[in-house]
């Protein structure tokens, strides 16, 4: 994961949104991992299965 989230931080997106196989959605960008995103805040942070 960590691997491709350095891939796609390269391309300069605004943020980048990785899931895990639990669900559970990590937020970055540039400066690094976010509390939550910014472009929408309100975006839940877990996946329900």
């Amino acid at each position: 994961m960590e691997f491709k989230r350095n891939l796609y931080l390269e391309a300069q997106p605004l943020e980048v949104w990785l899931c895990n196989e639990q669900g559970q959605i990590r937020f970055y960008n540039e400066q690094g991992e976010l509390e939550q995103s910014l472009l929408v805040p309100n975006f839940t942070k877990q996946i329900k299965r």
